[in-house]
């Protein structure tokens, strides 16, 4: 992803042939006519560098302006690369700008060449910074927790599950997860990392999938400068920066043939080479990998390795979707209306019996995660306190209802009236009509059941 480069300075000749410069070399350019107006747009969105002017109008030769600026930019990001430039270059100035927080210095005019290569280096400098502090505060999360994810699995088609997961998580071993779209192999994975002994290392998830052919030897093994046209400076890969932890390939039938074999090779000898370099390194990382596609068949099919698997599944662990583990379907709406519930500031939200009803009917084809996302939209069209069948938004289907014997007296009532609403088009005396009922009865069941504007 090109970077986004935040560019403040108060004349306008000298902004345009920034924003020429950074546009042709493939950054994407903002700019902030001062002091106020950059410290707003930082406020408002991430940038990856900050190029910014020392003197501006109101104060032309002593910086102070442009020093009070990277004070108040370092206070907002502290993980932002914050270059200054000034046409009054002073060793003094320099100094006092470092001493504040600037990467680096650079006097007007500048060097196209060397302001483009200051800022790769900062750029990819403050990336790599904001990775490891991710990192690390996912750690320090699993530490506050005890280490472990938080695990909703009490039915019974998860229990051979969490008993495979108890055996192999301590063990180290490499473990293949498989499952539909939506099942949660991502939390399972962070599970098997926190009751590993790599626990305190770092737990480096790759989507292999998001990437094109031609980048994932790069964002696996790293690069060095000059390895390819774009490559400005050294990177480092996700298996060094798993190295002594967990690497978590997702997705991991989406790779192509070539990145199979040079996936096979490290997991065979340990050692990687950067791209572009002869220089050999280890890295001892655990490879949990994960995937929704049977292998087996793409292994007969040729699209797969057969060797790789072997290496990948260890252990394979299947997580079920979720319309075989109902019993799991409360607690898990539960828990996400809580965690949702507290993020969006509406304590004391509840569901009501026939959002309940629902929830236990629906047949989740996108599993665990389309139920966190029903639970998040429904507290936000939620009216009130109480989260009705409307507010959830799920489409109506034949898999979506129980048999009529299964249900309530008051349930096949409140059925029976939305079907009778939706078959007249919201027309209550005609549905009325349709139920035997009188206007007057049909409108106590709208009430009675919170049914349209009664809810």
């Amino acid at each position: 992803m090109s970077a986004r480069i935040l560019i403040a300075d108060d004349q306008p000749d000298v902004v345009e042939a920034l924003r020429l410069l950074m546009v042709s070399a493939g950054f994407r350019p903002e700019m902030a006519t001062g002091p106020a107006e950059a410290l707003s747009r930082v406020r408002e969105s991430e940038f990856d560098a900050a190029l910014i002017d020392l003197n501006y109008t109101r104060d032309t030769t002593s910086g102070r302006e442009g020093l009070d600026l990277l004070s108040g930019l370092r206070d907002l990001d502290a993980t932002l690369p914050v270059v200054v430039m000034t046409a009054w270059g002073s060793v003094e100035s320099a100094v006092e700008a470092m001493r504040r927080g600037a990467r680096d210095y650079i006097e007007k005019p500048w060097d196209n060449a060397r302001l483009l290569a200051i800022l790769e280096t900062q750029i990819q400098l403050g990336r790599a910074l904001r990775r490891s502090q991710k990192l690390e505060t996912e750690n320090e999360r699993l530490r506050s927790l005890g280490g472990l994810p938080r695990l909703i699995a009490k039915s019974a088609a998860m229990k051979p599950v969490l008993t495979v997961m108890e055996r192999v998580g301590p063990s180290g071993a490499n473990i293949l997860l498989t499952g539909e779209h939506g099942t949660g192999k991502d939390v399972v994975a962070r599970w098997l990392h926190a009751t590993s002994g790599r626990q305190s290392a770092p737990l480096v998830t790759v989507n292999m999938g998001g990437f094109s052919e031609g980048v994932f030897e790069s964002e696996l093994f790293g690069h060095v400068k000059g390895a390819f046209t774009d490559a400005r400076s050294d990177r480092v890969g996700c298996f060094e920066l798993a190295d002594g932890g967990t690497l978590f390939l997702d997705e991991i039938a989406n790779t192509s043939p070539h990145v199979q074999a040079t996936l096979l090779r490290v997991l065979e000898t340990g050692e990687i080479q950067r791209v572009g370099s002869s220089m050999v390194r280890r890295a001892d990382v655990r490879v949990l990998s994960a995937t929704n596609a049977n292998l087996d068949e793409a292994v007969a099919a040729g699209r797969f390795r057969e060797d790789l698997l072997y290496r990948l599944n260890t252990v394979e662990i299947p997580i079920p979707p979720l319309r075989d583990r109902t019993e799991d379907i409360p607690l898990l709406a539960a828990h996400f209306l809580k965690r949702q519930s507290m993020r969006y500031g509406r304590p004391g939200v509840a569901f009501s019996p026939g959002a309940s009803h629902a929830l236990l009917c629906h047949p989740w084809p996108g599993n665990v995660r389309e139920l966190k996302h029903t639970v998040e939209r429904a507290i936000l069209m939620c009216p009130g306190s109480e989260i009705d069948v409307e507010d959830l938004g799920l489409r109506r289907g034949a898999g979506n209802s129980l048999p009529l014997e299964d249900l309530e007296l008051a349930e096949v009532e409140r059925l029976l009236v939305e079907r009778a609403l939706e078959h007249h088009d919201g027309n209550v005396s005609r549905a009325a009509r349709k139920l035997g009922l009188s206007r007057s009865a049909m409108y106590r069941r709208l009430k009675q059941h919170r049914i349209g504007r009664f809810r």
